[in-house]
């Protein structure tokens, strides 16, 4: 049986109230939106004047947003294939965009597995990014020169020959853009493991709806880490000194057969054979969040587990000394893509697009 959102909300609001200092619950509404519906929307980046910088990862383009006027504008050329030493200009797959300095903004092409760096008078050339962590994508940066990511090889097995596989933590990295030299400065917990089937071959996978601590970045440096397991948030100074969170009481939502039919159907949407026998690993319930978002001037926004995905979407703020600020809710079919000191961006439903709305954050 489906618990009603209203039911979870109930449960959410007993267990923030009665464990400590009740804090403020706001609900935000949505401001302004652009003039036109995407496929998706990637995380945005304000250029100032009330202009943004996004990607639509699903039509594969990247775009510049007026929210004064409403106007879109799509920038760069698309192409199906990219020529060697293409001219930054050109992109297969922008999936994401960040911050690099007051008018830079990196564009990660995803298809092309590069970075190249725009500004509002155009893209100005590849981003030349340390090798380490493998493959994925560097898709978080500061604005001192460095990006960060984790390298999950230490528990995938992909590491170099030789390199003993960790199953404690998985280390997330800085990348000195201009040096090249890479350092660990945190460490991430590691999923929890179940065993997956592919007919009558079997892996150890990680579990889904299993916890998954998420790391960000600041402007300055700061450097974040969203404890799934306890709904807590760890903080990391520029010069280093660290201050753990408290943990936070939350709704424990259970994984129904419901959530598990809706993965499956969508892997296969996506390319899963449907003429063998796959089996996952699930876990019991959903983690503490959904989702992690960093604000610029301190504080960490978590996205509260859902019993239903079409519920409106609530995140605890976490400031940076680990306490609870307050909670924010979304309007029922918005999903939070960016925070600034101002303003909230979300893509909205519309039909099977989506529209790139602001919101003002009191």
């Amino acid at each position: 049986m489906r618990i009603r959102s209203y039911y979870v909300s109930i449960v959410l609001a007993v267990l923030l109230g009665g464990c400590g200092p009740k804090v403020p619950s706001v609900t935000l509404a949505v401001d302004k939106k652009l003039n036109a519906t995407f496929g998706g929307v990637s995380d945005v980046v304000e250029i100032g004047g009330g202009r943004v910088a996004f990607a639509d990862p699903i039509a594969r383009r990247f775009h510049t947003g007026d929210f004064a006027t409403g106007a879109v504008d799509t920038v760069g050329v698309p192409v199906d294939t990219l020529p060697f030493n293409a001219p930054p200009s050109l992109y297969k797959h922008p999936g994401w965009v960040a911050r690099l300095a007051a008018d830079t903004v990196a564009v990660v092409d995803f298809g092309a597995t590069r970075t190249t760096l725009w500004t509002p008078t155009g893209f100005a050339r590849v981003l030349t990014i340390p090798d380490a962590g493998g493959l994925t994508p560097v898709l978080v940066y500061d604005t001192l020169g460095y990006g960060y990511k984790a390298d999950f090889r230490t528990v995938t097995g992909g590491a170099e020959p030789g390199t003993e596989m960790r199953k404690d933590s998985l280390p997330v990295l800085r990348l000195n853009l201009a040096s090249g030299v890479v350092d660990t400065v945190a460490r991430l917990s590691v999923p929890e493991f179940g065993e997956a089937s592919f007919g009558p071959q079997k892996q150890t996978v990680a579990q889904i709806f299993g916890p998954t601590d998420i790391f960000g970045a600041l402007p300055d440096g700061s450097i974040w880490v969203a404890r799934a397991r306890t709904l807590s948030v760890d903080w990391r100074s520029p010069e280093g000194t660290w201050t753990r969170g408290a943990a936070h009481s939350y709704a424990k939502v259970a994984v129904t057969e419901e959530d598990k039919k809706r993965v499956m159907d969508r892997l296969h949407a996506r390319g899963l054979p449907s003429n063998v026998e796959v089996v996952f690993p699930f876990a019991r319930t959903k983690p503490s969040f959904e989702a992690a978002i960093g604000r610029p001037g301190g504080e960490v926004w978590l996205q509260y587990s859902r019993a239903d995905e079409n519920d409106p979407m609530t995140y605890a703020v976490i400031g940076r000394d680990g306490t609870m600020l307050k909670t924010m809710t979304l309007p029922a079919g918005v999903g939070l893509t960016s925070v600034t000191s101002i303003y909230a961006y979300g893509a909205m439903k519309n039909g099977e697009g989506r529209d790139l709305v602001r919101l003002a954050v009191p």
